[in-house]
């Protein structure tokens, strides 16, 4: 069930002082399931983010198979831009050759409006 507002209870009170009607009763809200709460919420607390960096490291080894998986990891998502860790700078290079495939690899998994572009990072 959900509660009325501070502002929802003023101008309710308010428009009952004009009518001159004081004892109506509140006016009904929607009720809200939690299909419509729960984007809102993992939007609020930046979870959906987190949500998405989990599912990316979870898919990076098929998407750039076991050797290079070992060697790299997703590290983070922030303005739909990748950032992608990496152990060793000959794996940079290789990354950098194929950026424009494993972009579409993960454009066509993820969605083009979650990544807009991969950035490579040593340590």
């Amino acid at each position: 069930m959900r509660y009325a507002t501070r502002e929802q209870r003023l101008r309710h009170r308010l428009i009952n002082q004009w009518r001159n009607a004081e004892g109506a009763p509140l006016q009904d809200l929607p009720t809200l399931t939690p299909d419509n709460l729960l984007p809102q919420i993992l939007k609020t607390w930046k979870l959906d983010d987190r949500l998405r960096a989990e599912e990316m490291t979870a898919a990076w080894q098929d998407i750039v198979g076991a050797f290079v998986a070992q060697h790299t990891a997703p590290d983070g998502i922030k303005r739909a831009v990748l950032t992608i860790r990496l152990a060793q700078p000959a794996i940079h290079h290789t990354l950098m050759m194929k950026k424009a495939e494993l972009l579409q690899r993960l454009q066509d998994r993820f969605g083009e409006k979650t990544i807009k572009d991969i950035r490579f990072r040593h340590g």
